[in-house]
Formats: C-alpha cells, structure tokens, sequence
C-alpha cells in the first residue's frame, strides 16, 4: 500500500513539473513576439504629416508650468486636457512652406490636479480670463474659452524646426480702448522637434498604422495678454455676492485676474502624436 501511494505521489508530482514547464515555454514564446512588435518599426526619413494623418488626442497632451510667486526655481504645473488642430495639422520636411499648424485649446479643461483651484467659479479658470453665461458659473462662454497658436513660417535650425506665428489668449475689456471681447493676439515663437515615425503593423484594430510624434514649445508673458492691476475678476453675469468686486474691476482692460502668485512668464509644452491607417 506504501509502495502505491508513492508511486502516485511521484506520478503527481512529475506531471505538474512537465505542466509547469509547457506553460512557462508558451508564455514566455508568447510574451516575446508580443514585446518584439509593440515596439514598432523604425520608418526611414521624415514622411509628411498631412490630411489623411489623424490626431491622436489620447496620448497627446499640452503641459504648462510656471513659478511660485516668481521667486524660485520651485514650479507650479498643470495641463490643458483638450486641444486640437482646425485646420489639420500638415508638416513637410521636404518643403516647409507647405508647413500648417493651426491649433487652438480649451481653456477651460485647465488641470492641476488640485479641485481646489480647477474647475469653474475656481482660481485657476479665472487666472485664464475664463468668464460664464449664467451667474452660477456653471456654463462657460464659449468667446472666453480657446486660446489659439496659428504658424506663419517654419525654417530649419539645428536639429529642430523655428515656427514663427501667432498665439492669442484671453481678450479685451472696453476699458483698454478696443472693443469689448476683442481677442488679444501677439507674435509667437514656437521651437519645434519632429521626433520620427513608426510603422506598427499589428497595431490594435487591425491593419497596422505609421505613428509620427512632434513636440513644440514657448513661452509667453502673462502681463502680455491679462492687465496687471486686475486684482479682482469682471463677471459679466454677476451674483449679489459679486457687485463689490465688479465695481473694483470696472476699470480692468481685459478679463481674468493677474495672480501674483503665479509667475509671469509661463512655459508650454505640445506633445502631439498623430497616426495615420495602412492603405
């Protein structure tokens, strides 16, 4: 009786090690082709991102940071969750002048992090020139809530791009001597990297797709585009609790408030993915 239950013991004990190993030998073949082509396939040159590209608003993203009071290195940093390119995106190495960016944001997908001071009625959407069509601060005026970069010109430098154009944010107040709402715009450079593409051939959905990333900074001036004595917010539709203020703010030449503990200048970053479908 011994001899059996030992026998079977072993039987038992060899089977789960032959199971054991067929498994691991499975999934470590499997994990290896699957590692080997998410990596993706390096593409040759610089192909041209045009109209049949997609923006890939999922994994791109717009950083900003600014200083603490603007006394040290210490940063203060957020995000713009929504963001795009109308028209769309084009961007040829072989010839810059057919070179299109054209992008705007909404101001108010502004993020920390911290409830706090994002959201509407909130700090951070006022420190933007945000402002509200109901006096509950629940609906956002859609004049108030796009800031826009539109290029001009793209020549090469190094191993980058120099974009000349445009960036506009936030607008004037009548108080400032232009119309009311009129959007305050300045020359802007961008500092363009063109980071590669990949081709993915068994990219999720099937049929593979070429991946491109870009990445774009600058740096503007709050001072620029918000009046530096507007303490205290304009609000168009105002509650009870907000007719004081207003009456401080009635001389303010834009909209939204200049924080003095947030720096002047602030620093951007666009990181744009963008993919475009085998034929």
């Amino acid at each position: 009786m011994k001899t059996v239950l030992k026998r079977s013991k072993l039987f038992i004990a060899f089977a789960l090690i032959i199971a054991t190993s067929v498994i691991f030998i499975r999934c470590t073949k499997g994990t290896d082709s699957v590692t080997a082509l998410s990596n993706g396939n390096p593409v040759a040159g610089l192909p041209t991102v045009d109209a049949s590209w997609t923006h890939d608003q999922v994994h791109s993203n717009i950083q900003w940071a600014t200083s603490f009071y603007d006394y040290s290195s210490t940063m203060l940093t957020g995000r713009i969750n929504n963001f795009d390119f109308r028209p769309k995106l084009k961007f040829d190495d072989s010839d810059l002048t057919k070179c299109q960016i054209n992008m705007w944001a909404q101001m108010s997908t502004f993020n920390t992090g911290q409830p706090g001071r994002d959201g509407n009625g909130k700090c951070g959407p006022s420190y933007l020139g945000i402002t509200y069509t109901d006096s509950n601060y629940n609906k956002v005026d859609p004049l108030s809530d796009t800031a826009w970069f539109h290029s001009t010109s793209v020549v090469r430098s190094g191993s980058g791009y120099i974009v000349e154009g445009t960036f506009t944010f936030n607008r004037w107040r009548s108080p400032s001597g232009q119309a009311d709402g009129t959007p305050i715009t300045h020359p802007m450079t961008m500092y363009l990297t063109y980071n590669g593409v990949k081709d993915f051939p068994n990219a999720t959905g099937g049929g593979g797709k070429y991946r491109a990333g870009l990445t774009g900074k600058f740096s503007f001036n709050r001072s620029d585009y918000c009046d530096k004595n507007s303490t205290k917010q304009y609000i168009p539709f105002p509650k009870k609790a907000d007719l004081a203020g207003n009456t401080a703010a009635g001389t303010n030449k834009t909209y939204g408030v200049y924080s003095l503990s947030t720096g002047d200048e602030v620093d951007i970053t666009v990181n744009i993915e963008m993919y475009k479908n085998h034929l």
